[in-house]
């Protein structure tokens, strides 16, 4: 850091994390209140990119289990409906056959269901780096610049704006502020 260029300092690093924590700690032992950051960081930046296509990949995927089980769940009542009907009407012969269908339609309905819970975890596993790299990317500022670019983050996050979260991760800024 030298007097001409206006107390900016560069970190060169690859890793976001060592940057942060640095970050963070200089400006503790300089007591910094207020710190605006830029950034760049390709290789994280990549690897976020491939978590937030597999978070969608998810979301859609869950999506499409969730049809599945609901249309299962339709035709479990329709199974019912009828065994309900057959029981009236003393046919044991097709109570029969629609039990077996109710058996099987169960059965399909508990693998969905396994299907669906790990496609959970493996989303929530995804979102929980998603939040980290948002922390990440808080931790290259101090102040309210760090507690903006969280908001800032969650905001673009919610609009589905990638191309807004890079922006907000490698300014500290949205692009209708910067």
């Amino acid at each position: 850091m030298t007097g001409e260029q206006g107390g900016m300092i560069t970190i060169r690093t690859d890793d976001i994390e060592v940057a942060g924590e640095l970050i963070q700690d200089l400006c503790g032992f300089l007591q910094v209140a207020e710190l605006e950051s830029t950034a760049s960081f390709p290789g994280e930046m990549e690897k976020f990119k491939q978590v937030l296509m597999r978070v969608d990949e998810y979301n859609a995927v869950r999506l499409k289990l969730t049809a599945e089980m609901a249309d299962a769940s339709n035709l479990v009542k329709a199974l019912i409906v009828k065994a309900e009907d057959y029981r009236m009407l003393s046919d044991m012969s097709n109570l029969k056959k629609v039990f077996g269908g109710l058996q099987q339609t169960n059965g399909d309905l508990i693998a969905e269901y396994n299907k669906r819970a790990n496609n959970h975890q493996q989303l929530l596993l995804q979102l929980k780096e998603v939040n980290m790299m948002i922390q990440k990317a808080a931790k290259l500022r101090v102040g309210n610049a760090k507690t903006r670019v969280v908001a800032a983050c969650r905001a673009a996050i919610k609009k589905n704006n990638i191309h807004e979260l890079f922006h907000i991760i490698r300014t500290g800024h949205d692009s209708s502020t910067s």
